[in-house]
């Protein structure tokens, strides 16, 4: 997982360069529906907030671990848009998508890594509901392209919250309780709004 800061830097400019097609009439279908996933991660900051923290917390977790949870989280987030889809809704589901936030931050706040079966449980329902709110908020035609890019988006994001929390550890490590904290509190206020 280890990255240079020039693929993130190329990544997220490509991914951002996209953003000013939408101005444009005319496009196709198949166009239409992969520039809205890859936007889709990044007009909500409840899943701005969960995708950067997610990548954060699986960063203290070291070796296959780390590639454990991400992987579950991937997994279960296009399980989740699979079910969205099919018209499944969850009752607490938009709380569960605040919640992501909140126990993550309070997770990477408190240093402590919980055992690595919690750890994949805990990334599985969060990505469960993520995964439901973009199937059940997508009205494109072409929902596998709507899929691929707000999984490249997410992907994007969370690798940027594992480089960022990787060189946090290494240049500030005491700086790991404070950032888990602020994304706690950003949490919560995402349920005022």
């Amino acid at each position: 997982m280890k990255l240079t800061v020039k693929c993130l830097s190329a990544t997220l400019v490509s991914v951002i360069a996209a953003f000013p097609a939408f101005a444009h009439t005319g496009h196709d279908t198949i166009q239409h529906a992969l520039l809205a996933g890859l936007s889709h991660p990044l007009m909500g900051i409840d899943h701005l907030i969960a995708m950067l923290a997610i990548g954060f917390w699986a960063a203290s977790f070291t070796g296959n671990k780390a590639s454990s949870i991400l992987t579950a989280f991937f997994a279960l987030l296009l399980v989740g848009f699979t079910l969205g889809q099919s018209g499944y809704h969850f009752a607490f589901m938009e709380a569960g998508i605040v919640m992501t936030s909140v126990i993550t931050g309070l997770l990477i706040a408190k240093r402590k890594n919980v055992a690595q079966g919690l750890a994949i449980s805990l990334a599985s329902c969060f990505a469960l509901f993520h995964g439901l709110a973009h199937g059940l908020e997508t009205a494109s035609s072409v929902p596998i392209l709507f899929a691929l890019g707000f999984i490249v988006t997410s992907a994007t994001l969370v690798t940027v919250g594992f480089a960022a929390s990787t060189y946090v550890a290494r240049s500030k490590p005491n700086a790991n309780r404070l950032i888990g904290l602020v994304i706690a509190m950003m949490g919560v206020s995402l349920f005022s709004i």
